[in-house]
């Protein structure tokens, strides 16, 4: 992590230099679905708070410009950060601390960067609670209806230029090859 940190830190340092608007955006995933410590605990790591507040101290650490919310970052969730079963009962009371840690008053979010242009994300609110499989990538209701009215707020025509996020592809995207991401699971596709 420390190297691919490496990577990126002076790309975003150059753009701040020269005042550029500068986001950073997770798509999730934040954690190993195993035991860090397993000589001490047989405890999975992903979707735990111990987990999330690394992921925050980590992604916050690229210095990159700070959102509404305080974060120098913009995360969305993956179907594995809500898999702390160990820790919580619940996929809500998961997804509850995902929020706090990450300073995320919805799983959604909006950043506007530039005129006319703005970032838009979408968590997976379900791991638990998935249909058939964990592997599952699922976009609550609420959060549809938010983005349909997000982009009838943001038309094309009146120039707008909006950057969707989500911790997997669409349905009906065209992506053919996801490249060892979900595709052992046919079910690998957002809301599929």
């Amino acid at each position: 992590y420390q190297t691919g940190r490496q990577h990126f830190q002076p790309i975003i340092d150059d753009a701040k230099n020269r005042g550029i608007p500068m986001r950073l955006v997770s798509l999730g995933d934040l954690g190993e679905s195993k035991s860090v410590d397993p000589e001490s605990t047989d405890e999975l790591f992903a979707g735990t708070t111990a987990c999330h507040e690394l992921a925050h101290d980590f992604l916050q650490g690229f210095g990159a410009d700070a959102n509404e919310h305080g974060a120098g970052y913009e995360v969305i969730g993956g179907n594995h950060d809500l898999e702390g079963i160990d820790e919580f009962a619940t996929d809500a009371e998961n997804l509850e601390v995902f929020m706090k840690l990450h300073k995320k008053p919805t799983p959604h979010f909006i950043n506007y960067v530039n005129d006319k242009v703005v970032l838009v994300g979408l968590c997976s609110t379900v791991f638990r609670d998935a249909k058939y499989t964990s592997h599952e990538v699922t976009v609550d209701d609420e959060q549809l209806k938010w983005f349909e009215k997000t982009m009838e707020e943001h038309p094309a025509e009146d120039g707008w230029k909006v950057f969707v996020f989500s911790h997997a592809p669409p349905i009906g995207s065209g992506l053919r090859v996801l490249q060892e991401n979900h595709v052992v699971n046919g079910c690998c596709w957002l809301n599929h």
